[in-house]
């Protein structure tokens, strides 16, 4: 886990002092949503992090600026929304909470007090405010669970229906050397984190695409600490190991191919199929947990996002951007 779990979202004055005559120059709001409201300062400052584009003050830069901030402001809205759920749910968040996920974070980055402090501040964060940050995703993920994730199961006839159509899609049992580039989601992030992460991933697609050695450029942004010192190498990988999305994806690709990003549960995947080779198929015992957790994987992803569809039609949310 980085350090930067999350964008910090720095509260603004909603007002500045205007003329010499007493007037009040009120901050632009960019959104409403309920009883909650999204600042344009609160915008800039959470898509600032995403943005990978040419220099803003450009024609090019401005655009891709604007668009950046669009997809930013989705994830603000699903914030505030998934908030509003923790009221209605009665959901807090202990100090001790916010205690044990600091300590994981210290201990996951090998830092002691002194250097963790020191880690934030180079970030831009004070220990105070990396602590509201992580309590409010920390609230954020158990709404979640609550209200999505309790509720998905997964049978054992899913799984075996699921093994069975893989072998069958299995051409000729053919296995794939590939390189992988992961974008990590934080653990316990938001659709917010989605919007930023996802922002970096298509850059760096687009850089590989572009011509850029995909090897340096895991070594450079991957997030995989297995395989990013080797340049993303995954090896000889068959169907049916690898998540259904990138399972398609590979199927789909020619040697040289790159493809992404792709979502998935650790994050944003963009990959890239070097050559294939005949290969066999993995016996169902031997797969049968990754396959059930594929499948858990892949049916809260769309119950989470029906969950939010549905806030957004239940809420007043009017965009003003």
């Amino acid at each position: 886990m980085n350090l930067r779990t999350l964008v910090v979202v720095f509260a603004l004055s909603s007002g500045l002092v205007g003329s010499a005559r007493g007037a009040r120059v009120v901050e632009r709001v960019v959104a409403v949503i309920n009883d909650d409201i999204v600042l344009e300062t609160e915008l800039e400052q959470y898509a600032a992090p995403m943005y990978r584009g040419p220099d803003p003050e450009t024609a090019e830069g401005k655009k891709a600026w604007e668009e950046t901030k669009r997809h930013a402001l989705d994830g603000l809205i699903d914030g505030k929304l998934v908030q509003q759920q923790a009221s209605e749910l009665k959901l807090t968040v202990t100090p001790d909470e916010v205690d044990r996920a600091v300590t994981q974070v210290k201990e996951q980055n090998k830092l002691d007090d002194a250097a963790f402090t020191e880690a934030l501040k180079t970030q831009g964060f004070t220990l105070e405010g990396y602590r509201k940050t992580l309590k409010k995703q920390i609230l954020e993920m158990k709404v979640v669970n609550t209200a999505v994730r309790s509720r998905v199961q997964v049978s054992d006839e899913e799984v075996k229906t699921y093994y069975k159509q893989n072998e069958k899609l299995t051409a000729s049992d053919k296995q794939s050397h590939l390189r992988q580039i992961l974008i990590a989601v934080p653990d316990r992030g938001n659709e917010a984190d989605l919007v930023k992460k996802r922002a970096v991933a298509t850059k760096v697609a687009e850089l590989s695409r572009n011509g850029t050695k995909f090897e340096e450029l895991a070594k450079q942004y991957s997030d995989d600490d297995g395989t990013k010192a080797s340049g993303g190498d995954l090896g000889w990988v068959g169907k049916g190991v690898l998540v259904e999305a990138l399972d398609d994806a590979m199927a789909a690709m020619e040697p040289g191919d790159v493809r992404g990003p792709i979502r998935t549960e650790r994050g944003f995947v963009i990959l890239q199929l070097v050559e294939r080779k005949s290969g066999d198929l993995r016996p169902y015992e031997e797969i049968k947990d990754q396959l059930r957790k594929q499948l858990y994987d892949q049916q809260v992803e769309k119950a989470q996002q029906s969950w939010l569809r549905e806030l957004r039609k239940r809420a007043h949310v009017d965009i003003r951007y």
